[in-house]
């Protein structure tokens, strides 16, 4: 039987914590918990580090556990809104311009999932390159003629020094531990280069509003981050973060409806069949809690 542990807080190390919200789902297997990138509600003991107010699973499993699952993980579901990730991505890259490379630089997406953020990259004008662990997503992204490789921040064969820019699209929320793949990151960028943080944000007011019901609260995600802890994290680590801004992406609206239902929000399980199939095809563009962080390596 594989065993939970507790866990040290992942920015600083405290062992001093107090507890937020106990599980309310009695799923234990492994297999299921990060074995879809939608992960399961209620299932964890989510803590506050007293010393910093970083926000985490504690006790978990450990992180051998974990990869193993995202490494099988089956992703059809979120594959099948690839089209609308690619238009959101580039749309995003866009908006951010003036801070990010211009167009021909190289970049690095970490957790790239079916590849739609390269893809919109390439679009844009950059070199891209992914890094997945999921062996299914690995193969839909290389059918699509994209460059990724199977593997985790702590696996790879790339150069150091190497990039432009490496971008965490909802991905630093997964990472057994958040600190030393930063820490990994800084090695593989230029000096000038640019690192891009997509994360689930804890310390709005819908996630207070939500509590314990919070949408990102999942098995899969292992950290919860706010302005605050990304900023910690970040200057622990060696960056030094200078941009924050809300996230929102177009995803059609059958889909949002089929996730609502996933995480278990009141009534949308109802509202999705009575929903005409014409309206579940509506691009629809949402904010929900998402924030796009930018840091730059300190001088």
């Amino acid at each position: 039987m594989t065993a939970k542990f507790k866990q040290l807080c992942p920015v600083c190390d405290s062992p001093q914590e107090e507890v937020m919200f106990e599980p309310w789902v009695g799923e234990s297997d492994p297999a299921k918990l990060y074995g879809a990138g939608s992960g399961v509600p209620g299932t964890q003991r989510i803590v506050k580090c007293i010393d910093c107010g970083m926000i985490f699973e504690s006790p978990r499993y450990d992180a051998a556990t974990i990869v193993k699952g995202y490494m099988a993980s089956q992703e059809g579901e979120h594959d099948s809104q690839y089209p609308m990730r690619v238009y959101s991505f580039y749309r995003t890259l866009k908006k951010h311009a003036k801070y990010l490379p211009a167009p021909g630089a190289r970049v690095l997406d970490i957790g790239t999932a079916g590849g739609a953020f390269l893809d919109a990259a390439k679009q844009y004008g950059y070199e891209a390159y992914g890094m997945e662990p999921s062996a299914d997503l690995v193969a839909r992204g290389k059918a699509r003629g994209l460059q990724i490789e199977q593997g985790t921040i702590e696996s790879h064969t790339l150069t150091h020094g190497s990039f432009d820019m490496v971008c965490l699209w909802d991905v630093i929320e997964h990472l057994p531990d958040p600190k030393s793949a930063l820490m990994e990151i800084s090695k593989l960028l230029k000096s000038n280069g640019i690192l891009l943080i997509n994360y689930p944000d804890i310390g709005t007011w819908q996630a207070k509003l939500a509590g314990k019901r919070f949408w990102w609260i999942l098995s899969v995600h292992l950290h919860h981050f706010t302005r605050k802890s990304i900023l910690d994290i970040c200057s622990r680590t060696g960056f030094e973060a200078f941009h924050f801004q809300k996230y929102w992406q177009t995803l059609e609206f059958g889909y949002l409806e089929r996730m609502a239902v996933h995480y278990r929000i009141p009534l949308t399980a109802l509202i999705t069949r009575l929903t005409p199939e014409f309206i579940q095809r509506i691009p629809i563009p949402y904010y929900a809690s998402q924030t796009t962080a930018l840091a730059r390596l300190k001088k």
